[in-house]
């Protein structure tokens, strides 16, 4: 198992289709004039989350994990296609290990959140291959379920990057998992209709971001009518010059694309968007339907973000089979801007 951060500072950039050891404290980050910043300045600085999106036959729930070094949040909702939002859960508060545990480890962890009645774990380990959830917002939304989820049977993106000259970013991201066993219950009301239907989107992120970041991302899974399994990752804004965070998968099959074009209306974000690569690997339209949004403005901080649901339809080119073609996918999309 091979160190991230290596001797000397060296931070070993690049794709990791195999298991590391996630030795970020021995990191030493330094300030724009090559001083190092130690105790809680370093911290403050490094930044997790790990986003889960569930999609069922005619709704999908979207989890999320925040871990800021100063502050957490933690949220979770409910859409239903043919209601649109219908529930919501977002806390926040000092992240101080008590309400919200989040160990820096994408390969094997245990993350923990607790506030009143609500809570939410998620195990995962690649060496047992396997992820699992336990949640319940508020009395209302409840969510138990586990998912087989291995680098050798999944092929997850693993990427490591500069962030800027003295940061650096390691994100994991996959789709589709499939449940060995799921249910989501919303008022004690079972929304599964059928396991094998059921779909995740994961998405694992962490390191020393930029203080100012944003980005633009798109991530589906879906089983299609012929039972073909299909899932992407898409991302601008990030990692175009080094390792892009863009692939999409067919039968957990990985397809790398090296850079994916996202064209939407800034002014008008609900006009259908298109996104496609200059290779021609795949070619997609999203039709928003729905969104969740925030907007905070204090001294240290800004955050802005529109995560869009809706439907994707397109076709996805592999080097070497035949193209898939595809209408009406459930999935997301966002715009995020952050000052952190």
């Amino acid at each position: 198992m091979q160190k991230i951060i290596g001797p000397e500072n060296q931070v070993r950039y690049g794709v990791w289709d195999g298991p590391i050891e996630f030795n970020h404290h021995d990191f030493a980050l330094m300030d724009f004039f090559g001083k190092e910043i130690k105790g809680l300045r370093k911290k403050f600085a490094f930044h997790s989350f790990n986003y889960l999106g569930l999609l069922m036959e005619d709704c999908l729930v979207g989890i999320a994990a925040v871990s800021l070094g100063y502050a957490y949040n933690v949220f979770a909702y409910l859409y239903k296609f043919d209601q649109g939002k219908v529930y919501e859960f977002d806390t926040k508060g000092p992240d101080l290990g008590m309400a919200l545990k989040f160990p820096a480890n994408p390969d094997e962890y245990q993350i923990r959140f607790k506030k009143g009645s609500s809570f939410l774990n998620i195990n995962k380990s690649h060496s047992e291959g396997m992820l699992s959830i336990e949640a319940n917002f508020g009395k209302k939304l409840e969510i138990s379920g586990e998912f087989p989820y291995s680098l050798l049977t999944h092929q997850p993106l693993r990427v490591l990057n500069p962030s800027e000259p003295s940061r650096w970013t390691f994100t994991e991201k996959c789709s589709p998992l499939l449940p060995n066993r799921i249910s989501v219950k919303y008022e004690n009301r079972e929304l599964v209709r059928d396991p094998s239907r059921t779909t995740l989107v994961y998405d694992w992120s962490g390191g020393y971001l930029r203080r100012e970041t944003n980005w633009y991302w798109a991530a589906f899974s879906s089983v299609l009518p012929n039972r073909t399994k299909i899932g992407a990752n898409f991302a601008a804004l990030v990692n175009e010059s080094f390792f892009p965070e863009n692939a999409y998968w067919i039968d957990s099959d990985r397809q790398r694309v090296s850079r994916c074009i996202f064209d939407f209306s800034q002014k008008d974000p609900y006009k259908p968007w298109r996104l496609w690569d200059e290779d021609g690997r795949m070619r997609l339209e999203f039709e928003p339907k729905g969104e969740r949004r925030e907007k905070m403005n204090l001294i240290w901080t800004k955050l802005y973000f529109r995560q869009f649901v809706g439907k994707f339809s397109g076709s996805f080119r592999p080097e070497n089979g035949q193209e898939v073609q595809f209408k009406d996918v459930w999935g997301f999309t966002e715009f995020h801007r952050s000052l952190w």
